[in-house]
């Protein structure tokens, strides 16, 4: 007969086995999906633009043609590249607020514990301001 612990951590395992071979069946079958997926999206595009270089070439001449796409894909690449410099930047802003906003915290708490051990009715006091200053902001805007 098998004790109380050794029925639940097997009861455990079992149920960890079962969500982590589902779990890889799911992404198996998502990766292939999205790999046939990509390819016929690839394909689309690959024939839209064959079809628009043969449009455009009617109208004005294979090498215009071909050139206007080229310059038309170039604009909207550098396009892109700046939308996403700019977010990186942004990012980049954030991530170094964030870690000063952390230091600051750090430090708090290390002046609170120091003179924890020297006044304790001080302490409380604030360590209840800094549980005021320091507890997470809603991010709901209440009108």
């Amino acid at each position: 007969m098998l004790s109380l612990g050794a029925v639940l951590v097997q009861n455990l395992v079992s149920r960890v086995s079962d969500r982590v071979d589902e779990t890889v069946d799911i992404a198996k079958r998502n990766v292939i999906a999205g790999l046939v997926i990509g390819l016929l999206l690839l394909t689309a595009y690959v024939l839209t633009l064959v079809g628009a270089a043969i449009l455009l070439a009617r109208h004005y001449g294979a090498g215009p043609a071909l050139f206007g796409l080229a310059g038309g894909f170039l604009v909207l690449a550098l396009i892109i590249l700046g939308i996403v410099a700019a977010r990186n930047k942004r990012e980049r802003e954030l991530r170094r607020l964030r870690r000063q906003q952390l230091a600051a915290r750090r430090d708090l708490m290390a002046a609170a514990a120091t003179m924890a051990t020297r006044k304790p009715f001080a302490a409380t006091a604030v360590a209840l301001a800094l549980g005021f200053m320091l507890a997470p902001k809603s991010r709901r805007d209440d009108d």
